[in-house]
């Protein structure tokens, strides 16, 4: 049964490794194959029976997938105002632009619809509740994000959520509040009732964002740098309700009611106390997960638990991978897209690796090796996972773990719950419980932050080599045999691939340019043998977001990069400084050139004549002049990067001011690739700066859709009359050139080389 389900999982997985969505009459054909199979060679089946499991679970994948396309946003409907009817989806947050929250759709221009749209009303003082229906007019588009290596897919995030689109309340047109129920939407209505409650009673202080995330699920007004410690000491796991945190409610919860339901005879004659217990977890466990607001990952901890205590009220010996696999199943039947997430392979991951270290084992001795075994054995188990997942292992995590997981678990998230229950009853008695358990946390928290802050905390690792991957996964399987088990110890020698990977870096004399996308805004990186110089930071979208932190960080840390050589921030404008702080509290930065350095710390500015030389490779500021640095968007920083006869050229925002001043003073401005100033504004764009620059290609970093229009249709149309080569953000992701003093490679585009058919 075991390994069927297994491979139903498998062929699920093959599924999302395609680019295009195979048609749905796939599916039904891989349904009658089995169904002749079945009956024609069932002397067979025995070796059919996995072969059929995974084409089962293709199918069953492929049917889901094709249903959910069904909601998508036509492209005729894009950026147009529609008028949308339907129910509030979620718990509406004060953002920085307005308020945003999820709409379930029931019509969309006047047909019937369904999906949900994430909204963003801008009025910071408009009231919503969960559930009201209503009625806007709003611009949408459907779901795009950024594509970078080592970045976040948000668009496979959106296409597991059942999010059809993104969008917002066009103000000037009329919006109308159609009703108000109770039970619309009831239990986002009783989650936005606590989240107001708690709000409203508990004082604010550092740690109170968390007894909020603990409650109610709600992490919105978490700010950046508590996640940067959290990520530091292999914590953040700890801080949302998820599968930890429902375990040791329902465990709290079926400890309590077994023991007090023996002390009852009559209760116990009526039904066994393990019943009575396990029949009281499942209640606790779908409480805490219905606070959540049933997200995927409390979703599973529910089918999880629920498989396990299953089993043991049909009064069935309770075989631990026998639950496993049937939650296993219950999951992947309820939500197969769930194998997108990230949290769905670290959960299941976790508990095999729990069963499979702790059953048919000797019982430890010691009262710490009791508490501690179990993250120890995540701690190791999970390496090679947390390498490939997010290129990162925290040193500290296993000592901050044994600390920090019995804490919240046995004391801050139960108080966080109970708290948060007792305002229904008593305002002031739940609000006495959640500022004790905020007491606790502080606690807690002034060790995790101490942690974090050591040094060399956390090791970053990045391994493109599945090979090397799958064996350190063998020898995470062969340390955690038994004791005794003749020569497991050796078994560290095929983590020795995953060690010592390094990732390619140019020889000398050669560039590796990297175009990240940030949606509109400007990052670039330029990696030669031994340096790397980033180009603009990308821009700050709201307190707790930067493209920064999300985009420019992973993707240095994809490069094995220890440090910055060189920051270059090309003026002061949001879309180009915006992630700037990032950097700098990830990285230790050698220098930083600007043309407004009073804006950043120690920094210079990037005046026209510096230049200097790395690994073979020359760089040169070509502009501003000194009686340029107060023109703005024409003071930009513009770097010229040669490698032989090959240059890149990064503009900034310049426009055809700055293009004149260069024309009319620069000699060297002849460049293979252009980075198109000012996005394609335009404002830039002079037909003779194109004709001296003559560039090979011409990049555009803009975001889908912006509302700048950006590129120009003049502006594409005078660089297709030069042959130029056009390449943008939007369409290809990330954008790679590797080059030397000899040649240029085709660039690599991200987009195009990871696309999946949900990207479509």
């Amino acid at each position: 049964m075991r390994s069927w389900i297994i491979a139903f999982v498998i062929g699920i997985v093959f599924l999302q490794q395609f680019s295009a969505l195979p048609s749905v009459i796939l599916a039904y054909a891989v349904i009658l194959l089995t169904i002749f199979l079945f009956f024609t060679a069932r002397k067979y089946w025995s070796y059919l029976r996995l072969p059929v499991a995974g084409l089962l679970g293709f199918a069953w994948a492929l049917v889901y997938a094709q249903w959910h396309f069904q909601e998508k946003l036509l492209p005729e409907f894009e950026g147009k105002p529609l008028v949308i009817t339907g129910y509030i989806h979620s718990i509406p947050m004060v953002e920085t632009h307005g308020v945003g929250f999820l709409f379930l759709l029931t019509s969309l221009a006047g047909h019937p619809a369904h999906g949900v749209i994430k909204l963003l009303w801008g009025d910071n003082t408009v009231v919503l509740h969960a559930g009201d229906k209503w009625q806007f007019t709003a611009k949408l588009k459907k779901p795009y994000g950024t594509m970078n290596p080592g970045g976040f897919d948000y668009e496979a995030y959106a296409f597991t959520n059942n999010i059809i689109a993104n969008g917002y309340i066009a103000n000037k047109e009329p919006t109308l509040l159609l009703s108000s129920h109770w039970y619309h939407q009831t239990l986002n209505r009783i989650r936005q009732y606590f989240a107001e409650k708690i709000s409203q009673n508990l004082p604010a202080s550092e740690t109170s964002p968390w007894i909020t995330a603990l409650a109610i699920g709600e992490r919105h007004d978490i700010p950046a740098p508590d996640w940067q410690v959290l990520r530091n000491t292999g914590t953040n796991h700890l801080m949302a309700i998820a599968g930890l945190h429902i375990g040791f409610i329902a465990l709290l919860a079926h400890v309590v009611v077994t023991f007090c339901w023996r002390r009852i005879p009559r209760a116990a004659l009526k039904m066994p106390a393990q019943h009575a217990g396990a029949v009281a977890a499942l209640v606790m466990a779908f409480i805490y997960s219905a606070m959540a607001g049933f997200s995927i990952p409390t979703q599973r901890a529910c089918v999880m638990i629920a498989a396990f205590l299953t089993i043991l009220l049909l009064r069935r010996k309770p075989l631990s991978w026998q639950g496993w696999s049937v939650a296993l199943l219950c999951v992947v039947l309820i939500n197969p897209l769930t194998v997108l997430s990230e949290s769905f392979w670290l959960s299941f991951a976790s508990v095999a690796l729990i069963i499979y270290c702790m059953s048919g084992r000797l019982a430890p001795q010691g009262l710490w090796w009791k508490l501690g075994r179990i993250q120890w054995i995540i701690a190791v188990g999970l390496l090679p996972l947390s390498i490939w997942l997010f290129q990162q292992c925290a040193f500290i995590s296993f000592i901050a773990n044994s600390v920090a997981i019995p804490w919240v678990g046995f004391l801050v998230a139960p108080l966080s719950f109970l708290g948060a229950l007792l305002m229904l009853v008593s305002i002031k008695l739940g609000t006495l419980i959640l500022i004790f358990a905020d007491k606790i946390l502080s606690v807690l928290w002034i060790f995790l932050a101490w942690c974090a802050h050591l040094p060399n905390v956390v090791w970053y690792q990045v391994v493109d080599d599945k090979l090397a991957l799958l064996a350190g996964c063998v020898a995470v399987v062969i340390l955690l045999l038994p004791a005794g088990f003749p020569g497991r110890y050796f078994s560290v020698i095929f983590v020795l691939p995953i060690v010592l990977f390094t990732p390619l870096a140019p020889a000398a004399g050669g560039v590796w340019f990297t175009l990240l996308d940030i949606g509109q805004g400007l990052s670039a990186v330029i990696q030669t043998q031994k340096h790397i110089l980033v180009f603009d930071a990308g821009p700050r979208l709201s307190v707790n977001y930067d493209m920064g932190e999300s985009v420019v960080v992973p993707f240095l840390h994809t490069l094995a990069a220890k440090r910055i050589d060189m920051l270059v921030i090309s003026h002061g404008d949001n879309d180009h400084i915006g992630g700037a702080n990032a950097l700098l509290r990830n990285f230790p930065v050698s220098a930083i050139k600007t043309s407004v350095p009073e804006l950043l710390p120690h920094a210079d500015y990037c005046l026209q004549g510096l230049k200097w030389r790395w690994d073979g490779v020359d760089f040169e500021f070509i502009y501003p002049f000194a009686s340029k640095l107060h023109l703005g968007n024409n003071s930009s920083c513009v770097l010229r990067v040669s490698s032989g006869a090959k240059h890149i050229l990064l503009t900034g925002d310049i426009e055809k001011l700055a293009e004149k001043s260069l024309l009319a003073s620069a000699e060297n401005l002849p460049a293979t690739i252009l980075i198109a100033p000012h996005h394609g504004s335009k404002t830039s764009a002079n037909e003779n700066f194109i004709t001296r620059v003559h560039p090979r290609y011409v990049l555009f970093p803009v975001g889908y859709r912006n509302r700048y229009h950006f590129p120009n249709k003049t502006v594409v149309e005078k660089y297709a009359k030069h042959h130029v080569l056009m390449l943008d953000t939007v369409n290809s992701g990330a954008i790679k050139f590797v080059m030397n003093e000899n040649a240029l490679m085709p660039p690599d585009l991200y987009r195009m080389q990871h696309k999946h058919y949900w990207n479509n």
